[in-house]
This record gives structure tokens, C-alpha cells and sequence, in this order.
């Protein structure tokens, strides 16, 4: 059964009449057991070509053909017994159609695929016949190829001979032009004994001669102009030399000015990141100096809160000595008013001293004690009045210790450039002692305070004393003195007051200037950051300046470079001159050596013709001395035999 026509077989099978299939029932089994057999040989190949299947891809595609065609037989076969065994019974069950209708559908997908196998298996063989075809060809080819190649070796070979040959043939064209110099020079020898011919052979021989004279002129000739040629050549090959030479000293030259623009550019360079460095050193510095301004700028509003503290604190002991002031004023009040009281006291005592005057010696008693008071009082006041003076001594030294402070600042301030390291521990130091200062003075108002408290304790002492006066009624006279001490005292406090003012506007003075000294110190420090914004500014134009120069300095080493290449080319162009120049010199001796080739060979024929004439004439001799032998020998007939032979 064919491959191309399974289907179609199954199809005709299946189309069989029952009748049809009895019939063949005994072909049919005989034919499943030659199926059976040819399966398990096609299964026994296929085990084969599945073993052999990895050695190639179309082996294994040969091996799907041969499985599926296995498959497709015993499918075959299988629904081969089906349909004997559904026209065996004559009613076929539904169970039967089924299984039928399955074996059926698995034959047609059986034969598909191996319809579908067989067609890739001849695919495969179509291209496995045009690669044969093609391998085939290109073996084809490679013989011609190789033959002809072998037939170029032998005609190289024979080639090859041939110039042996030739070689050998011009090595003995040489040995006999020597053997006929010979026998020319015996021949010449002979013709001189030879006088019949003498006239007519020396008249040839001169013409050959002067064609042979004329050759060897004309060789000299060739031979001066090669000896000119070759002196030409070899000037022009010294001059060659000495041009290269040159050239070379020129690029040697060039290479050291190259080298030493090279040497210049880098020390530009090296100056340049030197200024670089330098810029960014004095960047550093301008930044450092920055920074400084900075520091002092804060270190002044520091100082400027500070002298706003002190001048706050200036304003409070202004307050509270304005304070004291109108407490002083409000006593001196009282105290007025506490003498008219006095007064109209005393008046009222004028008029009862009668009726004291038997208790005044009671009186005295109290009255030697309230002096006994007032002098402990009085010496209270006394040393209050030493406490306060020392205490404005030292609220003084503390003054003039800030001032001082506040010059060695300013110092300072000036000395800052050199001394950067030691600013902030002196000023460190400063503030300390401005501190320390301040809490000294903060210690002298405390003591202020505490003088006034005292003050007001002795003053409540005193108008106790009076209340006291007043209530035992002491004398007229003991109270004025009580009184004129108590304006001695007030004019003592009025003193102090008026020394505290002074104290006060000094002090105010004093601010003043450090409000002045510190705005100089101000001015000086924005003079110095103007000065340092200039130096800024003069390094900046300093750098620009460096910067042109660098640009300059770079363009004047691209022109050089530009113009050392533009040499070069030059130089290069006028090598490849010089070298097209001897290339030419050189075809140009080629050339006249093939001329002078050439013309040897011109004259090798001209020696070759005249030798073969002199060969005539030599046979002509021989031919003589033959016919004057036979002459002499012979008699008549060679006579007439030379008669006939040499015609009239």
C-alpha cells in the first residue's frame, strides 16, 4: 500500500460491501500476518534507526516516519480485525460501532501523521539530493580547479625547462662565438696568404669595420652616457642623502623645539597652578580675614549688648538715685516741717518753761542720753559716710578699670591681625573682667543700697529722737543744736548726692566715649572690609590678568605647534617630492637600462649578422681554398666547374 494513498485505501475499505469482505477474508488474514510480519521488521528497523536517530536530524526524522508508519500499520491492522469481526456478526452492537468509529478515527489520525512525516521525510530528501547535487558540483569544481592547477604546474615546469634550455643553448651560442673568434682570427690569418681576394675581402672587412668601429662608438657612447647616468644617480642619491639628512636635523630640530615649547608650556603651567595655589591661598586668607571680620563683628554686638546692659544698668542707678533724690527732697519736706512744728513747739514751751523748768533736771538725764544717740549716730553717720566714699573709690577704680579694659580692647581690636590665636582668650579674659566689673558695680549699688537703707535706719533714727525731743520737750537750745546738726547732716547727704551725680554724669561721660571709641572701632572695621573687598577686588583683576596671559601664552604654543606641523607637512610634502623624484630617476634608469638592453641586443644582431657574414666569407674561403686545391689538383674540369659556379 502506498504512503500517498492511505486514507484513501481506508476510505474504499471502509466503503466495501459485506459481501465484498467475505470474499476477501482469507486474502485479508493472509495478508495481517505479512502486515504482522513486516511490522515487527519495520518495528525492529525502527529500533534501529531510533538508535542510529542521534546521529543526525534527519535520521530522526527518518525514525518518526518509520514509528508512525509501525503505528499506522498496526492500526491497520487492528481495525482490519474490527471489520472482520463486524461482518463476522452479522448484527453489530452499539459497543462494536463505537469501538469501530474510535479504531477509525485513530487509523485517520495514524495515517495523518504519517502523511504528514512522509511529506517532511521528502522534504528532507529533496534537500538532502540538492546538497548531494551541489556537494557534487563544488567536487566537481574542485577537480577542474585542481586540474588546472596541475596543468599550470606543468606548463611552470616546462617553462622552467625551456629556460634551462634556452640557458644552456646561449651558454653554447657562447662557447661557439668564441670557437668562430677563432676561427675567424685563423681565417683572417689565412686570407692574408690568400692575395687574389685580398683587395676584395679587406674592402668587406673595412666596411665592416667601420660599421663595427661605428658600433663601438656608439657603445662608448652608451657607455659614457650609463658612466653619466650613474654619476647622475649617484649625486642624486647623495643629494638625496643629504636632503633626508637634513630633514632629519629639521625634524630632530623641530622634535627639540618641540619638546622645549612642550617644556616652556608645562613651566606655564606649573607658574599657573603655582598662582592658582597663591589665589586660593589669599582666597583662604580672605575668607580667614572674613571669618575674622565676622567674629569681630559679633564680638562688637556683644560689646554693644553689653554697653546696653551697662548703660540700662546706668539708667537704673540714675532711676534710683533720682530715687533717692526725691526721698532726700521729700525729707528735707518733713524736716521743714517737722522745724515749724519745732518752732511753734518751742513757742508753746516759751510759754511753758516756767512750768518746766523744775523738770528740766529730769529732763537733762534723757537729754545727756539722746546726746550720748546722736553722737552714736553722728558716728554711724560718720562711718557710712567712709563706706560710701570707699565704696566710691572703688565704684572709681571699677571705672577706670573699664576704661582701661575698653583701651586695651580697643588695643586688641588693632592688634587683631597679628595676634589671632590669643583674640579670643583676652577677650575671653576681658569679658571676664567686664563681667567681674560689672558685678562690682552691681556690688557697689547693692552697697549704695545698702548705705540708703542705713541712711533711712539713722534718719528714723533721728526723727525718733526727735519725736523723742518732742515728747519730753527738751530745750530750746538742744533742739537747735539737734536741729543744725541735722542740717549739717543734710548738707552732708546733699554732698554725697551731688558727688553720686557727678558720679553719674561721669560715668554717662565715659559711656559716651566708649559709644565713640567703639563706633571708631566700627569705622576701622568697615575700612578694613572695604580694603579687604579692594584686595579681593585687585586678586580677582591679578587673576584675570593671569588667566589672559595663560589664554595668550596657550594660543602662542597652538600657533607654534600649528606652524611646527605646518613644517612638517611641508617637509613631508617635500620628502614625498624628493621620493616621486627618485622614483622617477629610478624609472628613469630602468628605463635606460632597457634602452641600453635593448641596444646591446640590436647590437648582438648586428654582431650576430656580421659574424654570420663573416661565416659567408669564411665558407666563401674555404670554398676557394677548396676550388684553388681542386684547381691545382684536378686541372680543367674544376676550372670550368668554377667558371660555372662563379657566373661572369
Amino acid at each position: 500500500m502506498s504512503l500517498d494513498h492511505g486514507p484513501g485505501s481506508t476510505r474504499e475499505d471502509i466503503s466495501l460491501s459485506c459481501s465484498d469482505l467475505a470474499c476477501c477474508q482469507q486474502q485479508r488474514s493472509s495478508r495481517t500476518r505479512f502486515g504482522l510480519h513486516s511490522a515487527s521488521q519495520e518495528i525492529d528497523s525502527s529500533s534501529v534507526l531510533v538508535f542510529t536517530s542521534d546521529k543526525s536530524p534527519f535520521l530522526k526524522v527518518l525514525s518518526d516516519a518509520e514509528v508512525a508508519a509501525n503505528a499506522a500499520a498496526i492500526q491497520i491492522v487492528s481495525f482490519k480485525d474490527a471489520m472482520d469481526d463486524e461482518f463476522a456478526d452479522s448484527r453489530p452492537a452499539a459497543t462494536d460501532k463505537r469501538r469501530f468509529a474510535r479504531q477509525r478515527g485513530l487509523l485517520l489520525e495514524k495515517l495523518e501523521d504519517f502523511r504528514r512525516l512522509n511529506k517532511s521525510v521528502r522534504q528532507k530528501l529533496r534537500q538532502l539530493q540538492d546538497s548531494e547535487a551541489d556537494r557534487l558540483e563544488t567536487n566537481r569544481r574542485i577537480d577542474v580547479l585542481k586540474n588546472k592547477i596541475a596543468e599550470a604546474e606543468r606548463i611552470n615546469e616546462c617553462l622552467r625547462n625551456d629556460v634551462t634550455a634556452a640557458e644552456t643553448k646561449v651558454e653554447e651560442l657562447a662557447e661557439l662565438r668564441r670557437e668562430e673568434q677563432e676561427k675567424i682570427k685563423s681565417a683572417v690569418n689565412l686570407t692574408k696568404s690568400v692575395e687574389a681576394t685580398r683587395a676584395h675581402l679587406q674592402g668587406q672587412l673595412r666596411n665592416k669595420e667601420a660599421e663595427n668601429n661605428r658600433l663601438t662608438v656608439q657603445l662608448r657612447s652608451l657607455e659614457k652616457t650609463l658612466i653619466e647616468q650613474k654619476t647622475e644617480i649617484d649625486g642624486l642619491n647623495h643629494h638625496i642623502s643629504t636632503l633626508t639628512k637634513k630633514a632629519e636635523n629639521a625634524q630632530e630640530s623641530l622634535k627639540k623645539a618641540c619638546q622645549a615649547q612642550k617644556l616652556r608650556a608645562e613651566k606655564f603651567e606649573a607658574a599657573i597652578e603655582e598662582c592658582y595655589d597663591k589665589l586660593k591661598e589669599k582666597d583662604l586668607q580672605l575668607t580667614s580675614a572674613r571669618l575674622e571680620l565676622d567674629s569681630r563683628r559679633r564680638k562688637k554686638e556683644k560689646m554693644r549688648d553689653e554697653t546696653d546692659k551697662v548703660v540700662a544698668h546706668v539708667d537704673l542707678l540714675k532711676s534710683e538715685v533720682s530715687d533717692l533724690t526725691a526721698r532726700l527732697q521729700r525729707e528735707k519736706n518733713n524736716h521743714v516741717a517737722a522745724t515749724e512744728t519745732l518752732m511753734q513747739q518751742v513757742k508753746n514751751l516759751t510759754t511753758k518753761n516756767g512750768e518746766l523748768g523744775a523738770s528740766n533736771a529730769l529732763l537733762q538725764a534723757s537729754v545727756s542720753k539722746l546726746e550720748q544717740q546722736l553722737t552714736d549716730c553722728e558716728s554711724a553717720l560718720v562711718e557710712e559716710t567712709v563706706v560710701s566714699q570707699e565704696r566710691k573709690r572703688q565704684v572709681e577704680l571699677a571705672q577706670y578699670q573699664v576704661t582701661e579694659l575698653q583701651a586695651e580692647v580697643e588695643h586688641l581690636l588693632r592688634g587683631s591681625r597679628v595676634a589671632e590665636d590669643q583674640k579670643g582668650v583676652e577677650v575671653q579674659k576681658l569679658r571676664r573682667e567686664l563681667q567681674d566689673c560689672l558685678q562690682g558695680l552691681k556690688s557697689c549699688t547693692e552697697s549704695l543700697r545698702v548705705s540708703e537703707k542705713s541712711l533711712s535706719e539713722c534718719q528714723d533714727n533721728l526723727q525718733r529722737s526727735h519725736w523723742k525731743c518732742s515728747e519730753k520737750t527738751e530745750s530750746i537750745r538742744q533742739l537747735q543744736a539737734k536741729s543744725k546738726i541735722g542740717i549739717v547732716n543734710r548738707v552732708c547727704v546733699c554732698r554725697q548726692m551731688e558727688n553720686l551725680r557727678q558720679e553719674n554724669l561721669e560715668l554717662v561721660r565715659k559711656l559716651g566715649t566708649q559709644e565713640e571709641a567703639f563706633r571708631c572701632s566700627n569705622r576701622q572695621l568697615e575700612q578694613r572690609t572695604s580694603e579687604c573687598q579692594a584686595l579681593r577686588r585687585q586678586l580677582e583683576e591679578a587673576l584675570l590678568d593671569v588667566k589672559q596671559q595663560v589664554n595668550k601664552v596657550k594660543e602662542q604654543s597652538v600657533s607654534k605647534e600649528e606652524a611646527l606641523q605646518t613644517k612638517i607637512v611641508e617637509l613631508e610634502a617635500e620628502k614625498i617630492r624628493r621620493d616621486n623624484e627618485m622614483r622617477l630617476l629610478h624609472q628613469s634608469k630602468h628605463m635606460a637600462e632597457k634602452q641600453f638592453e635593448v641596444r646591446l641586443k640590436d647590437l648582438q644582431l648586428s654582431l650576430d649578422q656580421s659574424e654570420s657574414h663573416k661565416q659567408s666569407v669564411q665558407n666563401y674561403v674555404d670554398f676557394l681554398k677548396q676550388f684553388y686545391t681542386t684547381v691545382f689538383d684536378e686541372g680543367p674540369q674544376m676550372a670550368r666547374f668554377g667558371a660555372s659556379y662563379f657566373p661572369r
